[in-house]
């Protein structure tokens, strides 16, 4: 089955709706002290936490996307459910993070969202969305159509050299890399023309993501690592293909797509990421981290 146009269109609607129910049920507990619990699989604080808040806001998308999973015949794959394997046996999945940043928002403080995309089976997203129930705003890419923030084209440039950002997840500062990459950024930062290296920690993986949207060049990248963790294709579907729909880079630590229908493990550790503002940037980061491996 192929999607019309039309079809894309209505599933866009569908997910866009499904973002809003869950945002608007978030926002209403945003000032509300949550009982947390700890989920097994993972060595990062951040990617163990869930409250019921992600669990109800789960059930809002799912309930709105019901019927287009019904009509389509989608798979699904969703952070709070188990990977019940229909990504692999259905043209088209459904893949939902309903609170990306979780620990951020148990801080009551900015760097969580709403993550639904649409997938191929061949791992390629064909829609993205995102909804910041911080700053209420809407991100929203449907592959070869460009791009919209809350309702309005967006061309994302960057002709000056000022500071370069890099957003790195919370776990990383305490990695025994962590002092080796910021020696090795400040000198390619310099090296590149930049006025200043600026870090930024504490944000989920989907608005590290989108947060460099607002700089004029930036970075945020997750090395490899060995056991399961650094992310999952629910964290990175629907922001890959927003930077692909602006022009700005994504791709896995060794400059190769992104992977979002891989075999077996959801988690991303043995890829890493790279979203980067250009080319030459992130080309930069794969050799970093060649350098890392060497030291």
């Amino acid at each position: 089955m192929k999607l019309s146009r039309n079809d894309i269109d209505f599933l866009t609607r569908c997910g866009l709706e499904a973002a809003l129910a869950a945002t608007q049920y978030i926002s209403s507990k945003t000032n509300q002290a949550h009982a947390t619990e700890l989920k097994s699989g993972t060595a990062e604080l951040a990617s163990q936490i869930v409250t019921e808040i992600d669990l109800e806001s789960q059930r809002l998308i799912l309930e709105q996307l019901a019927e287009s999973i019904q009509k389509f015949d989608l798979g699904l794959l969703t952070e709070e459910s188990p990977d019940d394997g229909s990504r692999f046996t259905k043209e088209y999945f459904w893949c939902i993070d309903p609170l990306d940043g979780t620990l951020p928002f148990t801080e009551r403080r900015a760097g969580y969202a709403v993550s639904i995309a649409l997938i191929d089976r061949k791992g390629q997203p064909i829609i993205g969305i995102v909804v910041d129930p911080f700053h209420m705003e809407t991100y929203q890419a449907v592959k070869g159509q460009g791009f919209l923030i809350n309702g309005m084209p967006l061309k994302f440039h960057s002709e000056q050299k000022e500071d370069l950002v890099c957003h790195f997840d919370r776990s990383f500062v305490q990695s025994t890399v962590y002092a080796s990459t910021i020696k090795a950024l400040e000198s390619m930062s310099h090296s590149l023309g930049y006025k200043d290296l600026q870090i930024r920690t504490g944000a989920g993986a989907v608005m590290n993501a989108l947060g460099l949207l607002d700089v004029e060049a930036g970075c945020y990248f997750k090395f490899p690592k060995p056991y399961p963790g650094g992310g999952c294709i629910w964290d990175f579907a629907a922001t890959s293909l927003i930077y692909e729909e602006l022009g700005l880079h994504v791709s896995d630590i060794y400059g190769k797509q992104l992977a979002l229908n891989r075999k077996g493990s959801p988690y991303m550790n043995e890829s890493g990421i790279i979203y980067a503002t250009d080319n030459e940037l992130s080309q930069q980061i794969v050799d970093l981290h060649r350098s890392i491996l060497d030291q």
